[in-house]
């Protein structure tokens, strides 16, 4: 998994995020079983899976999760939103841009016009 200290170079942008609070992930932890908050969908434009999908939801602790998931040609990442995988945010927006930033290191080395599309449909959506 790649942290997100090892994803692209910090920008001015950062600095209007609070950083983001990580924690061990808990192989026994809690994933969300109904529907998240909010759900950010890039449709595949000719199969029947979602080309990519980000998920937010704010937790019983007021913090927000995200998952993200994307398939593309070379790869693929697709996990459910919840507490088990550590991953909070203080604010909904906030929780956008690090699911944002997470979509970025995992594709940030694959080349293809699959992965520039669903880079430039993540960036939009903290534009």
């Amino acid at each position: 998994m790649t942290s997100l200290a090892s994803q692209s170079q910090p920008s001015l942008f950062d600095a209007l995020h609070r950083p983001p609070v990580i924690l061990p992930v808990d192989k026994d932890g809690h994933v969300l079983q109904g529907e998240p908050d909010a759900t950010f969908v890039l449709p595949h434009k000719r199969m029947a899976w979602d080309q990519a999908t980000i998920e937010l939801h704010r937790h019983d602790n007021g913090l927000w999760m995200w998952s993200t998931s994307f398939n593309c040609d070379s790869r693929g990442s697709s996990y459910k939103v919840g507490a088990k995988w550590g991953k909070f945010a203080e604010s909904k927006a906030d929780a956008l841009f690090y699911a944002v930033r997470e979509i970025e290191g995992r594709l940030e080395d694959v080349d293809g016009p699959t992965a520039a599309l669903i880079l430039n449909w993540a960036r939009g959506l903290v534009a």
